[in-house]
């Protein structure tokens, strides 16, 4: 099967059925739809009448001017599609216009709608988190490190970073609640002038975003609002700094008098908590900003103490394992505070050897997960781990213990980091990933620990992309220790075209190994933009034995 659902060519024979109890969720892509709108309530405008007065009629003549003549049988005019991204010089919402607001929102949530992703694998499981769960073995635990927090990160960066909202002062700090018991984290509202580095503003609403959606139970929703009515796209290399002051000079009295004096600010009780986080970051609402993460802070502390929010991800395990939204957002958390950092560190490697460094995204391992079945009684293994994160994501996904072998010192020593970094993450979130999740540096044809967990392994991935033929000669050896029914995945096949089983191939390790040919769609590795092939051998010596209970000296053969 492909990442579509659509069935190879090539049958393979049927698979014995996995003890792991899993679902598989597909979603049919649905044309983007107009958000549901509430009823219009009177919101409070600063602005005199007269300037409201014009700008209202401003916005009926340009949607006159924007309807075609009825009696018309030209073709309309292509639209080009806009974002919602706060300008960087002036925008509508610095006019204090919140029917701007209203319908940058409402792109938004049609786009998020047509970018959802059509297929996604889940794990049903015990995901809460306790005191007493530690994935880090005991050499890990003794090395491991606190946790690395988003001031941290920004304070520690070579960056420059600058100040974003208006109204603040010029290194503010804030905390978000995180689900679990007294777990918080201190963030910067700062944004780097570099549009290519870390934004801890996007991070924090990304997270905001993440518990709204999944840690809230449905019936309680309503105060924070819909997920689409969010934005948390990155706002890096669009400081204050670059917004103009003829620009600013139209801010609203209120937002540009006495930022701090919070009985100035107009009421926002009839906003949902998402939505006006959306405005104060369109607006550049410092103050408003704020508030809204008080309100936020203040319903997270009040349902974690009512048992609500454990109580919604118990119900949420049992029937669906963790979501996708939140392991995807754990991962980049800790991505972006121990690789990022380090990136440029992973260009040095010798080129055309087997040391190439490259990357299996997240979608790459969800496929993998849905076809070996992986679930909290797998034990998944990847050969040339890199940096880690697969083993992260696998862990976390499916419940399954999760082990990596790399051999260059750096990737090795981030693939450790990351995954001390994860189990922090993890407790603060309030979930658990698999029993154990380890990276060990070094060769893994000849690591004793290599070897050991081949031989309890139920799948293993090689990214042999770029490994010359004696490297994937030497580590096809190594499968002869694997058990019946073990699949092995990798982008190039163990098992040459032309071989065939006879008496003198019998001890090949191809001569156990059943392959299907599969594809991969893009965004599903790091070193090109398009789609490609990928092998699934399956370990079954039954090949073997048919083979030579058909000799005719089967008993000379056997003896």
């Amino acid at each position: 099967m492909d990442f579509f659902g659509q069935r190879s060519k090539a049958h393979s024979a049927p698979n014995k059925k996995p003890t792991v109890v899993t679902t598989t969720t597909t979603k049919k892509k649905v044309a983007p739809q107009a958000p549901s709108r509430a009823p219009t309530v009177k919101k409070h405008n600063a602005l005199p009448e007269a300037i409201q007065q014009r700008i209202q009629r401003e916005h009926q003549t340009a949607a006159a001017k924007a309807a075609p003549p009825s009696n018309t049988s030209s073709r309309p005019k292509k639209r080009v599609k806009k974002t919602s991204q706060p300008d960087a010089t002036t925008s509508r919402t610095m006019l204090g216009d919140d029917d701007a607001d209203d319908t940058a929102i409402d792109r938004i949530a049609q786009g998020s709608r047509s970018t959802r992703s059509v297929f996604s694998y889940h794990v049903p499981r015990d995901i809460v988190s306790d005191d007493a769960y530690s994935p880090l073995s005991e050499d890990t635990r003794a090395k491991a490190t606190r946790c690395i927090t988003s001031r941290a990160l920004v304070e520690a960066s070579s960056c420059r970073y600058e100040p974003y909202f208006d109204g603040l002062d010029d290194h503010p700090v804030v905390v978000l609640e995180y689900p679990a018991c007294d777990a918080s984290e201190e963030f910067l509202l700062l944004v780097p002038v570099d549009s290519d580095e870390y934004d801890p503003i996007s991070d924090l609403l990304c997270c905001v975003g993440a518990m709204a959606a999944n840690y809230i139970p449905p019936e309680m929703r309503e105060e924070f609002g819909t997920l689409e009515s969010l934005e948390t796209s990155s706002s890096a290399g669009m400081p204050l700094s670059r917004v103009s002051m003829a620009s600013l000079s139209k801010l609203d009295s209120s937002h540009v008098t006495d930022h701090h004096d919070k009985d100035s600010l107009p009421p926002q009780e009839e906003e949902t908590i998402l939505r006006a986080f959306t405005k104060a970051r369109n607006r550049r609402h410092g103050p408003l900003f704020l508030r809204t993460l008080e309100r936020f802070n203040a319903k997270i502390r009040e349902l974690r103490q009512r048992g609500v929010i454990a109580a919604q991800l118990h119900s949420l395990g049992q029937s669906h394992g963790v979501p996708e939204h939140v392991w995807r957002t754990i991962q980049e958390q800790v991505y972006a505070r121990v690789v990022s950092p380090h990136v440029d560190k992973l260009k040095q490697y010798e080129a055309f050897s087997d040391n190439v460094y490259g990357e299996m995204l997240p979608p790459f391992l969800s496929e993998i997960a849905r076809i070996a079945q992986l679930g909290p009684s797998s034990v998944f293994i990847d050969l040339g781990s890199g940096i880690g994160n697969l083993l992260i994501q696998a862990s976390l996904q499916t419940g399954c213990e999760a082990y990596g072998c790399e051999y260059m010192p750096i990737p090795s020593d981030l693939a450790e980091q990351q995954i001390i970094e994860a189990s922090h993450r993890w407790r603060m979130w309030h979930v658990r990933g698999g029993p154990r999740v380890e990276s060990w540096q070094g060769d893994f044809t000849t690591l004793d620990r290599v070897g050991q967990v081949l031989r309890r392994a139920d799948v293993v991935l090689v990214n042999n992309y770029a490994f010359r033929p004696q490297t994937n000669d030497t580590l096809s050896l190594q499968f002869l220790d694997l058990k019946d029914g073990t699949k092995i995945f990798s982008l190039r096949p163990f098992v040459s075209p032309d071989f065939r089983l006879t008496e003198r191939t019998l001890s090949s390790p191809q001569a156990i190994l059943r392959m299907e040919q599969h594809k991969y769609t893009g965004g599903c590795v790091s070193w090109t933009a398009g789609g490609g092939v990928y092998y699934v051998h399956t370990v079954d010596r039954q090949l073997v034995q048919d083979f030579v209970a058909q000799q005719p000296s089967a008993g000379a053969i056997t003896s």
